[in-house]
């Protein structure tokens, strides 16, 4: 492959300590070189080598002294004059990536042999960064090099999906955007399918640049009672983990009443519920279901603290229907997934412990209906009949079409339903996916604030980060230890990031790179989420205030009243 490898005359020349991991150059007077440009120069076996401008210094050689103070360097300007411009050194620090491999495609390979002193030093091309950041397979472009906006990124889509990905930032760096970015190339760009869990309801105005709201299907998350077990149903009604008792006789008033309503479901299903235990409580006892051994079972002699304690989870029902009854459902949320669309599973109008039951619920069906149906098609390609699996593919295609094809989940705020450091359902879910999704076409993107608070075990399973803006030292030790690709000197670069500027390494990049993410809406989409104008909302109500006032006042200087 013949290609222009660098720009322009020679930016500075190599001296000093240089080995074949860095070196340093003198930068030319006339070259304008930035933190974080790319250079090439060559190796002692004449082989191109890249790298990144890591460090820049400015020094002075007359006016270096040690001992020089303020007053003796005011004397050295009078006495040395216009020739102390001519002293002015700039020296760069480069990290150097590699050696450069011109094939079919433009390669980094590990470059083992030093740079020698004297050798000249380019600003690299844009062919050639462009070559080497190009994925080979199909791709999806996410923004610019930061320090070249003429330079394109873009990832590699199955690394990016099947090993999946995180995106980190503070709040305000632009991580919603960054999604929204890449939702759009997915959907869009390659007819991919994807469901957003959105607890704050950031994503249900979203609008595509291309197809505006043609490919985005926002679904209300609601409660499906019938598909949850008693433990599950305990966690949305409140009742806490140590009250047994509680949870003994709602899950065995519970077995009851489904066994007894198998044709019915959503809010009828929790009525039936506390009808079933108030029951016990008037009649002092009665009969329940025993699934494990399939026949019912006789309960005698409630006494009255026992009757007390039933009529406190009658009481949770009855709370949960007055306040939540309006968020039950009979409809399967699964069956509304439509695929080659940007899925947004509402979620906000949950408590986040409803939350957590029903993502759970959710996602577990969902890799099970995936796992399921990609077992059945190997089954068929090796010629091995299953008659059980043919009959759930056949189900799945029938339910579920969307779930025949690989599927991304995204999940927003990911530190609720997977934090450091507790076990739950829909944690373990998650990591089940992060572990063995690749395997059955689940992909998994996590996005958090608060990436300390994530499990690390989930964490650490995603292999692209794309990591903007992050001040907490804590969560900056924390997506270091849990980043093999990310280096100490380009953690130093995310807390100095700006607005849509980030890290990305991993998989889906052919090497770390900084980059500027598209603007969304610049590209023509839009999304909600982002911050309250504050100021502006008082703004507003000042003047309308002041606008009745006048009102008033002009009315009063005619004698007649204001009827608001």
């Amino acid at each position: 492959m013949l290609m222009k490898v660098f720009e322009g005359d020679p930016v500075g020349i190599v001296r000093g300590e240089a080995s074949f991991s860095s070196f340093e150059f003198s930068v030319s007077p006339e070259a304008k070189l930035s933190f974080g440009e790319f250079v090439v120069t060559k190796n002692r076996n004449g082989e191109w080598v890249i790298g990144t401008v890591r460090k820049i210094e400015n020094m002075n050689w007359l006016l270096s002294g040690g001992k020089s103070n303020y007053n003796s360097l005011l004397l050295d300007i009078h006495e040395y004059g216009d020739s102390i411009g001519v002293n002015e050194e700039i020296r760069a620090t480069v990290r150097i990536l590699g050696k450069l491999s011109f094939g079919s495609s433009v390669e980094v390979l590990p470059n083992r042999v030093p740079i020698p002193n004297g050798e000249f030093v380019y600003l690299a091309s844009d062919e050639v960064l462009e070559e080497m950041y190009r994925p080979t397979g199909g791709s999806m472009e996410v923004g610019t090099l930061l320090m070249r906006d003429s330079v394109k990124i873009s990832l590699d889509v199955d690394e990016l999906v099947s090993r999946h990905f995180a995106v980190l930032a503070v709040t305000g760096a632009g991580k919603s955007n960054a999604i929204a970015v890449m939702v759009a190339g997915i959907v869009e760009g390659l007819g991919g399918t994807v469901v957003v869990l959105d607890p704050h309801g950031d994503y249900v105005r979203l609008r595509l640049p291309k197809t505006g709201d043609e490919l985005v299907n926002v679904i209300d998350a609601r409660i499906t009672p019938e598909l949850l077990d008693s433990d599950e149903l305990a966690e949305i009604l409140g009742v806490r983990r140590d009250a047994q008792i509680q949870r003994t006789f709602l899950e065995r008033a519970w077995d009851t009443v489904r066994q007894g309503n198998q044709n019915i479901g959503g809010r009828e299903l929790l009525v039936k519920l506390r009808e079933k235990l108030n029951e016990w409580v008037e009649n002092g006892g009665g009969e329940y279901w025993d699934p494990f051994e399939g026949r019912y079972k006789k309960i005698e002699n409630l006494d009255s603290n026992t009757k007390n304690t039933i009529l406190k989870v009658v009481m949770r029902i009855s709370r949960f229907l007055r306040n939540y009854g309006h968020l039950l459902t009979s409809e399967d949320l699964l069956a509304k997934i439509e695929a080659g669309k940007v899925n947004v599973i509402d979620l906000a109008p949950l408590e986040e412990e409803q939350m957590k039951v029903v993502v759970s619920r959710f996602l577990r069906r969902l890799f099970e209906a995936r796992v399921d149906y990609e077992s059945a098609l190997k089954r068929e390609e090796s010629g091995k009949v299953d008659e059980e699996l043919l009959r759930e593919k056949r189900r799945i295609e029938g339910m579920y079409p969307a779930l025949t094809e690989p599927v991304l989940v995204i999940v927003e705020e990911a530190h609720i339903f997977a934090p450091q450091g507790e076990e739950s359902d829909v944690a373990r879910i998650l990591g089940r996916i992060a572990r063995e999704g690749r395997k059955f076409g689940v992909g998994l993107g996590i996005v958090s604030q608060r990436p300390n608070r994530l499990n690390e075990d989930v964490l650490s399973q995603t292999n692209t980060k794309i990591i903007l803006r992050i001040v907490n030292p804590k969560d900056q030790e924390y997506v270091l230890r849990a980043s093999e690709q990310l280096s100490k000197d380009l953690l130093d670069d995310i807390a100095g990031l700006g607005r849509g500027e980030a890290v990305i390494v991993g998989q889906a990049v052919k090497l770390p790179a900084l980059v500027k993410i598209y603007d969304f809406k610049k590209l023509g989409g839009n999304y909600g989420g982002g911050d309250i104008g504050v100021v502006e909302r008082w703004k507003k109500r000042v003047a309308a205030q002041k606008a009745e006032k006048e009102v008033e006042r002009l009315y009063g200087e005619l004698g007649v009243d204001v009827d608001w």
